[in-house]
Parts: C-alpha cells; sequence; structure tokens
C-alpha cells in the first residue's frame, strides 16, 4: 500500500483519569454517529486529554455540543497511512521537509 499523507482536523477534550471514562466518552459519540480515523489519549495529573481525528468534524462538534463534551478549537495535523516499516515515519518527515524548503521563495 503507498503512504498517503493529508492534513486533517483535531480536537481535544480531558476527562477524569479513571477507569471507565473514555469507554463512556467514546460510546456518547458512537451513539451519535460519530466516526474517528484516530485517536490518542495520555493522563496528565488526575485527568487525561483524548485527541480526536474525525472524518466529519461538524459531526463530532455537534455530537460532543449535544452530550456537553468541551472540545477545543480546531487544530491541524497531520495522518499518514501506509504499511508499517522499520523507519517509515522518518523517511515521510524527510519527504515533507524537502518539499516544504523547495517550495519556499
Amino acid at each position: 500500500m503507498p503512504d498517503t499523507i493529508r492534513r486533517v482536523s483535531y480536537y481535544h477534550t480531558t476527562i477524569s483519569d479513571k477507569p471507565g471514562e473514555g469507554a463512556r466518552l467514546l460510546e456518547t459519540l458512537r451513539s451519535a454517529g460519530a466516526n474517528l480515523l484516530a485517536l490518542h489519549a495520555f493522563p496528565s495529573t488526575r485527568k487525561s486529554q483524548v485527541d480526536f481525528v474525525p472524518s466529519d468534524a461538524a459531526l463530532l462538534t455537534s455530537a460532543a455540543k449535544s452530550a456537553k463534551i468541551k472540545l477545543s478549537k480546531p487544530k491541524t495535523a497531520f495522518l499518514i497511512d501506509g504499511d508499517d516499516r522499520v523507519g517509515a515515519l522518518a523517511t515521510i518527515l524527510a519527504r515533507l521537509a524537502r518539499r516544504r524548503s523547495t517550495s519556499r521563495p
């Protein structure tokens, strides 16, 4: 599979760092039909930050608003998809850097 790189919007929220909170949050979004392309979560003190990359940003923000989940403003990231291989990300980031340096005036 060839690598695909695309610019995406992502959002984050903070939840309590307790067993079951992530499952509760994701069930709420699933019930509203929100599809996620990627998810990243990590603990920080007594809370956890959860980052969402939705396939449909409007649906995610609507579902979150209905469930009273406070989301951040959209931020930008790269979503990279391809075969798993050693050094894949290093190669891709080098390619992006070359493209960026040749596109500057």
